[in-house]
């Protein structure tokens, strides 16, 4: 295991490299919901997007641990990358009922990660018993996720719900059995804060590519300018308030809290940029309202989002606090606001989205500006003093 305490550590080229592939599946994810566009497509984007997400948060805390850059770290990491191309490619078939492969896939991910494990356990030492347990979960999980292949749809789907739950309880087990520190806890932030800028980064291409292809008239302008305001205002919440107060051996629950938190930002993000990409869509075709599906990715999506920074709030400083009672009074409003607005003009729910989230992050420059991650490449000196919760 590596030494945490000896240097500051930085994201490596092979780990940028790594998340760009799961950008492969997150935009295939996109796709299939931008495809249909309803409440039964949300559903299936929601259970695939956790599937994948998990996916990339066992690799990603595997090598925060155990990334010695070697040969056959390097080739392993590789395969899982080929492998989440694999599996991006086979996600419009499970919107088809044809599976089979998305879950022989996810399974060799699993074995994959598994012999990773197995390779440095006897190199394990004090964090003996966090491999072992990690290696019995994966594999327990791994069987469960196969198996269901001799399930018939949609008890499958339940299937596949077990065992993701199972693997995401792993990692709790595996830490609570290890005394000493099992993450880096200032390299881990970097790496969400990368794969939030990846998912964010998707979210434009999404907005662009949707305005590239309907005519460009006011309606269509107007919802593609307001939507790239909603993936600024979201990275400038995000960025200015995220960090990695909470993540330590002596806060193991906070820590998880904090991480599996991200799940609702992640695909918060991902849902409303097919929101406004439908936005711009309808504003092209001149349409007076947009669907209670599209207006529910806007609304609930960003509202996902702002439930994730609730998640962090908690785990770094705790449920109480103003910032803590704004970001659910915008939650709550932006829940209502897709029954509300029936009948708007699609540009009038972006911006009233728009508007809900330049709100929040004025209060969250107000009251925790200056502590997130955007200030992590000023000196010690330069950094603003700490504000009171």
């Amino acid at each position: 295991m590596r030494d945490f305490d000896v240097t500051e550590r930085r994201s490596t080229w092979l780990e940028l490299f790594f998340d760009l592939c799961f950008a492969a599946a997150i935009a295939t994810l996109a796709d299939g919901l931008h495809r249909d566009p309803t409440l039964r497509g949300l559903l299936p984007f929601a259970g695939l997007f956790v599937v994948v997400w998990w996916a990339w948060t066992e690799f990603t805390w595997f090598s925060t641990a155990w990334d010695n850059d070697d040969l056959l770290h390097r080739l392993g990491t590789f395969t899982a990358m080929l492998l989440v191309i694999v599996l991006a490619a086979t996600i419009p078939r499970v919107y088809q009922g044809n599976d089979q492969v998305f879950v022989l896939t996810y399974v060799g991910m699993h074995v994959l990660l598994l012999a990773m494990f197995v390779r440095v356990r006897r190199h394990a030492g004090p964090a003996h018993r966090f491999v072992v347990t990690s290696v019995a979960g994966i594999a327990i999980g791994a069987l469960i996720m196969g198996g269901s292949l001799w399930v018939d749809a949609p008890l499958r789907y339940w299937v596949w719900a077990i065992a993701v739950s199972e693997l995401m309880v792993t990692p709790v087990l595996a830490v609570r059995s290890f005394d000493g520190e099992s993450f880096d806890s200032s390299h881990l932030p970097e790496r969400y804060g990368l794969f939030t800028i990846i998912v964010l980064g998707e979210s434009v291409v999404t907005v662009g590519v949707g305005l590239g292809e309907v005519k460009l008239d006011g309606g269509a302008v107007a919802s593609a300018v307001l939507g790239f305001g909603i993936a600024a205002a979201i990275w400038w919440s995000y960025f200015e308030t995220v960090s990695s107060s909470s993540l330590s051996r002596e806060r193991v629950w906070a820590s998880f809290v904090w991480g599996y938190g991200h799940l609702f930002g992640f695909a918060g993000i991902a849902a409303t940029a097919v929101g406004v990409d439908l936005a711009i869509e309808a504003g092209a075709r001149a349409d007076h309202g947009l669907s209670l599906a599209a207006r529910l990715m806007l609304c609930a999506g960003s509202a996902a989002f702002l439930l994730s920074l609730v998640a962090v709030h908690a785990a770094e400083i705790g449920w109480r606090g103003a910032g803590m009672v704004q970001r659910w009074a915008a939650i709550g409003a932006l829940l209502a606001l897709p029954f509300l607005a029936q009948g708007w003009q699609p540009a009038f729910v972006v911006g009233a989205v728009f508007v809900m989230l330049v709100i929040t992050v004025s209060f969250d420059v107000v009251n925790v500006g200056g502590q997130g991650l955007a200030t992590d490449h000023l000196p010690d000196e330069e950094r603003p003093p700490p504000k009171e919760p």
